[in-house]
């Protein structure tokens, strides 16, 4: 049941087109600097590791760790954000951010990065957690791949353009300015965020107690947005995983999990060790082979995603009555086997001892998938529960941060003990079997919706 638009100026989704576009790059560039930091040191692992008297696998546990803290932590939050609003939190939480990186160039032990780390995600997490519910905030299921495409390019390209940069810092300064960079640069968005960023939570029964408030005073700390509602333990905190009863949610979310950890994290964790050792590149020749490809190969995948995605969805509305089914987004779903087909090949490649530009197109045919992926699962889940969509977005971030945890913990001793050419395919058929999960919801996602029913949740976001 698609929510609608009232006719209150406040309403965000009856904001000129601009001020809902600047407030949707602003959540964008969030989570793509939250994923900058939090992979801006990968290409440093092993300078880091000299410099700490640590392993190349503790070193890259500072990434490991904040995919950990920013996937659960969003859980607890949300029941805040959906009554105290989006904006305190994305102001309070890109404060703890910026303070953590900063923190954690500064320390001088080991256990000290890691601290700052843990802040680190917990700050950082929530433009992951709750940014694609303030994407539905502000647009109509006829409008929303586009700018959830957006969103979801800058938050997987975080992670690929971050090492590129991170190893001329570390080049050219110390790895200790992979951390203290993204933390200045947060720091100027908590300036920009005060200023310039508007409430997006708004009810379509109960409004909004900012309602005809002066835009000045709109920029000071309020209490509740929602003020009829209060937030009650444990129900509210139990609201996130009572969506994984739904197919319609928890299917996609295990793929995008494997989608992720399998055709983007997987590379990032490997190409290091990689790069080092069979490659002899230094730590900014490995940033580029670790963040071109996969850049590219993203903005490719793009093209073909969001705005691919609304139109045909609406083309299906003009046929149907105006109906706009969910599972129109799923038309998406060839594309996701360029994930494979770049997944594939890269370990036979790697364990021949080919030339690394065979890597690097791998890579890049990998992207393509991955960010036709993340598209279709955000778009679909959202269209299915766009009144839970705090929630659903907190689920899907939660499988897949946490699934991309776990990596750090095999993908290297796995690739180095079976070998290359025989630990890519196997991961590639996990994540191939889970693409299953979506094909079924093509042909029976709607039946499934229908059968289960709607959760009774907040219903009027």
């Amino acid at each position: 049941m698609p929510s609608r638009r009232t006719d209150h100026v406040d309403d965000p989704r009856n904001w000129p087109l601009w001020g809902r576009a600047w407030v949707a790059f602003l959540v964008s560039a969030m989570g793509f600097m939250a994923q900058v930091g939090s992979s801006l040191i990968n290409p440093c692992y092993t300078i880091m590791a000299k410099d700490m008297n640590i392993t190349v696998e503790q070193a890259s546990y500072c990434t490991t760790i904040f995919m950990l803290f920013s996937g659960f932590v969003p859980m607890l939050i949300v029941p805040y954000s959906n009554i105290y609003g989006r904006r305190n939190l994305y102001l309070i939480c890109t404060a703890i951010a910026a303070a953590a990186n900063i923190g954690s160039g500064a320390a001088k032990s080991y256990g000290g990065v890691i601290v700052g780390r843990v802040f680190y995600g917990i700050g950082g997490g929530i433009p992951l957690g709750i940014g694609a519910a303030t994407i539905c905030d502000l647009f109509p299921q006829s409008e929303r791949g586009f700018y959830m495409g957006i969103y979801t390019l800058c938050v997987n390209n975080g992670p690929h353009l971050a090492p590129i940069a991170g190893g001329y810092i570390a080049l050219n300064l110390s790895w200790r300015w992979c951390y203290y960079i993204p933390g200045i640069i947060q720091a100027g968005f908590v300036v920009i965020l005060f200023f310039t960023f508007p409430e997006t939570l708004f009810s379509r029964t109960e409004f909004s107690s900012l309602e005809k408030t002066p835009y000045v005073k709109k920029l000071l700390f309020h209490g509740k947005v929602l003020r009829g509602r209060s937030v009650f333990f444990p129900k509210d905190f139990l609201a996130p995983y009572r969506m994984c009863q739904y197919v319609a949610v928890s299917l996609p979310a295990v793929y995008w999990a494997t989608a992720n950890t399998y055709g983007s994290a997987l590379f990032a964790l490997t190409g290091s060790r990689i790069a080092a050792v069979q490659y002899n590149f230094n730590v900014a020749q490995t940033g580029l082979l670790m963040g071109v490809p996969l850049t590219i190969g993203c903005m490719i995948g793009e093209t073909s995603a969001g705005w691919l995605s609304d139109y045909i969805l609406n083309a299906y509305a003009r046929r149907h009555n105006g109906v706009r089914k969910p599972e129109i987004r799923l038309v998406l779903l060839p594309g996701c086997l360029f994930l494979l087909a770049g997944v594939f090949p890269y370990g036979p490649l790697v364990q021949g001892k080919k030339p690394w530009i065979d890597l690097a197109i791998c890579m890049g045919v990998a992207g393509v998938g991955v960010q036709m992926a993340a598209t279709m699962v955000y778009t679909y889940t959202t269209d299915c529960y766009k009144p839970q969509s705090a929630e659903v977005a907190a689920i899907i971030n939660a499988y897949k941060s946490i699934f991309a945890f776990t990596i750090g913990f095999y993908a290297v001793p796995f690739g180095e003990g079976a070998g290359w050419n025989v630990s890519f395919p196997v991961l590639g058929t996990v994540n191939s079997l889970f693409l299953l999960g979506i094909i079924y919801l093509w042909f029976n996602g709607e039946k499934i919706r229908e059968r289960q029913g709607r959760p009774h949740m907040h219903d009027d976001l």
